[in-house]
């Protein structure tokens, strides 16, 4: 019988493990910050360099977006110019960040520069982030995805717009769900909302695959992490619905009102824009070929098994942007360059993201080719001059400079108490002019004629949405404007104007 007694009798003293009272280990925090703070002035400066290029050359909407900011500023008022209420600014989030910018800087431009460098250090760190999360390297992913964004045609030419805020947002939503942050996801999807209220759909639909499609499934922190977004953005829409006189923006009831010329819209818009801008279009092709194979090659692995979290990431950020294209495309609005952005950047965080993993664990050859990309980009671009007069995709009917010109000569001329009818453009020239210049941009009664005209248009359902959206809006009667701008293509009399693809043209007041 086994008693445990060695050969002298006594118990052996058996190894008991000596307990040390020690610190958990630590992480380094001051490396990591040390690593954030890197990225985050990598992702700033590549901003900010764009920006030095692109100034002189933004488009007539980014203008429109400043005269909000300068009025907020200027007069605490809501509107295009100071002399109309107005509600067609489409981003209102981007409109107060460029408030603060004046309030900072003293100089609307300059504003726009310093909210796009801040922008691009937060994209830059959120994809850093992102791939920690993943086990990817943080700053091949954030300065990779920050590089493409910018160096992108299509980018490059919205600066001053909401694009880019678009694009780090989106890229918050990825990265906080995917860490299934309910909190947190829900803050930057409302401020996403806030930023553009279309950006509601790809939001949740990246929401949906990483929190309700994860092992175990979410469905409950998914919803809520909706409802936090809903608590963000809504006190601004019901304010605006009850004071501004709409749920939504303006613009967008302008921006969707149909086919450009020769029946381009969204759907087909790249083919058109191939034609007219054959080696800006093939750069965003060649990225967005990239994230299209990684986010196929990660659907697969997904569905055989073997997926990870890299994959499902990857999938969520394709499955988003074709739900947005798609949606776009369903609707059958125009072409505009920056309804794109939302779709190109998560197919670009595909990219970067498909070709970190790869660089990781087989070949970095893509990551290579990708820089080689917007290098190539780059190069293309700056071959417009530095800074460029207008970006390489632009479709505006005179560069910046000659509206600013126009605008200003048109503030000396134009009597205080008089309006004067825009060309068809109007953000440069409002900005420049400091007048009482109109269209459906700037002047409610306009607006809502144009309301008018699509309910006479729509379905039983459209007619809903546009009466409930604009149940609150006052009707007055539209004012005959006091003078007349115009443009016209060709030299002539008046204000001269000239851009690469259109050629001179000129705008003349009218009596």
């Amino acid at each position: 019988m086994a008693t445990g007694l060695d050969e002298t009798g006594t118990r052996p003293v058996r190894d008991v493990p000596t307990i040390v009272d020690s610190d958990p280990p630590r992480v380094d925090r001051r490396r990591e910050w040390s690593g954030t703070a890197l990225v985050a002035a990598a992702g700033g400066l590549l901003g900010g360099l764009l920006f030095l290029v692109a100034y002189k050359g933004m488009p007539d909407d980014s203008y429109i977006t400043l005269d909000y900011a300068r009025n907020v500023v200027e007069h605490g008022h809501w509107g295009l110019t100071p002399f109309r209420d107005a509600n067609s600014a489409t981003s209102p989030l981007n409109v107060w960040l460029l408030a603060g910018g004046i309030l900072v800087t003293g100089r609307p431009v300059v504003a726009a520069g310093l909210v796009l460098v801040l922008t691009t250090a937060a994209m830059a760190v959120w994809a850093a982030q992102l791939a920690g999360d993943l086990g990817l390297r943080r700053a091949v992913v954030g300065v990779l995805t920050v590089g493409l964004v910018v160096s992108s045609p299509i980018f490059a030419s919205v600066v001053g717009m909401e694009s880019f805020l678009v694009a780090a947002l989106l890229v918050a939503v990825v990265r906080y769900a995917t860490a299934r942050r309910v909190v947190a996801t829900g803050i930057v999807t409302g401020l996403a909302v806030l930023t553009r209220p279309d950006l509601a759909l790809p939001a949740v639909v990246l929401v949906a695959v990483l929190f309700v499609a994860a092992a175990p499934r979410q469905p409950r922190k998914a919803v809520l992490a909706i409802g936090v977004g809903a608590l963000v953005t809504l006190p601004w829409h019901i304010w605006s619905w009850f004071v501004l006189g709409s749920f939504v923006p303006d613009s967008l009831i302008i921006k969707t009102s149909g086919a450009f010329p020769g029946g381009e819209v969204f759907g087909n818009g790249p083919l058109f824009m191939a034609e007219r801008w054959p080696i800006p279009m093939l750069v965003v092709g060649l990225v967005v070929g990239v994230g299209v194979v990684a986010v196929v090659a990660s659907a697969v692995r997904w569905i055989a098994g073997r997926g990870r979290l890299t994959d499902r990431v990857i999938v969520a950020a394709g499955l988003a942007g074709a739900v947005h294209y798609a949606a776009y495309a369903a609707m059958g609005v125009s072409s505009y360059i920056w309804y794109y952005c939302p779709s190109l950047a998560l197919l670009t965080l595909a990219a970067s993201l498909g070709a970190a993993d790869l660089s990781l664990r087989r070949t970095g050859a893509v990551v290579a080719g990708l820089a080689v990309v917007a290098g190539v980009s780059v190069g293309h671009q700056t071959g417009l001059g530095t800074p460029w007069p207008n970006p390489a995709v632009f479709g505006n009917w005179a560069t910046a400079s000659d509206y600013i010109e126009a605008g200003t000569q048109l503030g000396r001329v134009l009597p205080p108490d008089q309006s004067v009818l825009a060309p068809g453009e109007i953000g440069t020239l409002a900005f420049a002019c400091r007048c009482d210049i109109v269209d459906q941009f700037s002047d409610r009664a306009r607006l809502m004629s144009v309301v008018d005209s699509r309910l006479a248009a729509s379905g039983p359902v459209g007619g809903f949405l546009l009466r409930l959206n604009f149940l609150h809006a006052e009707r007055t009667p539209v004012e005959p404007p006091d003078r007349i701008l115009t443009y016209e293509t060709g030299p002539g009399p008046g204000w001269p104007t000239y851009v690469l693809g259109r050629g001179a043209g000129h705008l003349v007041l009218e009596p």
